[in-house]
């Protein structure tokens, strides 16, 4: 995805984004734990934290593109340690950039991993895996329990496009409410498949279907069941 740094649209004001703080003084408030890579899509808990680091707030489902080595625009972002600020775009509104990683020497914009460098990563509305996410972070409120996440019923929220889009848009809203105006914060993704005969590390294994650990990991951080029936 190409960002320019600004992007309005006609008739839309957008706030300007607050100032990033010092890296020194940013804190760990975003946990990202991968639960499954199916080779399709990438589904995650986003676990908001306090500013003391450990207490979590609130969790978010997440969406992503499969892991496929960090190639620009087909796969999701490696696991890794990343500074993120707040960010103003016409076509996502607030919403956060991730500017820099521990893997690529946190350069601005350079996010590194698997000899491939890529740029331009954001934390942004979208309940599906779609050629428009490109390596984004899709936000939602709930998985979608439909279909077991086969066919087209996949992501967060219920049913296809509604109201699995308002719920996205309203957990962007949430995330934004939170840590918007602070400017910039530190993230860690976690979650990688496990070797055979290896222990899961901390809880962190990556499952290849929507199985019944993926199951409670999700009901465990209430991203499941999904409640809310909307008209089809």
């Amino acid at each position: 995805m190409k960002i320019k740094q600004r992007q309005i649209v006609v008739g839309t004001k957008l706030p300007e984004a607050p100032s990033p703080l010092p890296p020194s003084k940013e804190l760990l408030r975003v946990r990202l734990r991968r639960i499954m890579d199916d080779g399709t899509q990438t589904l995650g808990i986003m676990d908001v934290l306090n500013t003391d680091e450990q207490t979590v707030m609130y969790s978010l489902a997440t969406v992503e593109l499969p892991y496929k080595g960090n190639q620009p625009k087909i796969s999701c972002i490696p696991v890794d340690n990343y500074r993120v600020v707040s960010y103003a775009t016409g076509k996502w509104g607030n919403c956060f950039w991730l500017i820099a990683n521990e893997g690529g020497d946190y350069i601005e914009n350079r996010i590194a991993g698997n000899d491939y460098t890529r740029g331009s990563i954001l934390i942004h509305m979208a309940p599906k895996v779609t050629n428009t996410l490109q390596g984004c972070i899709g936000p939602g409120l709930k998985f979608n329990a439909q279909t077991n996440q086969k066919g087209n019923q996949k992501g967060t929220g219920m049913y296809y496009l509604s109201p699995s889009k308002e719920q996205s848009k309203q957990a962007m809203n949430k995330l934004v409410n939170t840590l918007w105006n602070i400017g910039s914060f530190k993230m860690e993704i976690v979650g990688e498949f496990a070797n055979e005969g290896e222990a899961f590390l901390n809880g962190y294994d990556l499952q290849n279907s929507f199985n019944s650990r993926v199951i409670s990991q999700a009901q465990q951080a209430n991203l499941l069941p999904n409640p809310y029936i909307a008209p089809k």
